[in-house]
């Protein structure tokens, strides 16, 4: 179960990091809006990262090696959506950091998202 999950996760990372490298603004701009949509935008952030999460806890709990990694990812966004869930307020001073004029940080975030791909298709070298 921990290869498979580990190559759901190889995918969704490289093809949302692609995507913030390719499109910064239009995240920038999706996040904007999450944010102006109050609590419900925070709870609709949450609603995103948390099946990933929540996958990655259930079904790859790996506390060694480099697929630990993944494992620690998987509780970050558990963590995350605790917090988007449960305090929304809170939240929504984070997503009120994003503009357009610091779009350029998704695409920091693209590159660090493949970087956690490859991480990944290197640690299944390990199975």
């Amino acid at each position: 179960m921990e290869v498979a999950v580990t190559k759901l996760d190889i995918i969704s990372f490289l093809i949302i990091g692609l995507s913030h490298i390719v499109q910064p603004r239009v995240w920038a701009r999706f996040f904007m809006d999450l944010h102006s949509k109050g609590d419900l935008g925070s709870f609709l952030n949450a609603l995103l990262h948390f099946p990933m999460g929540v996958v990655i806890v259930s079904f790859h709990n790996v506390w060694h090696g480099l697929p630990m990694v993944l494992t620690l990812i998987g509780w970050g966004l558990v963590l995350k959506s605790f917090i988007y869930f449960v305090f929304p307020r809170l939240a929504l001073k984070s997503l009120a950091r994003v503009t357009m004029e610091k779009s350029w940080e998704f695409v920091v975030a693209g590159v660090f998202s493949i970087g956690i791909s490859g991480l990944l298709i290197f640690s299944l070298t390990k199975y």
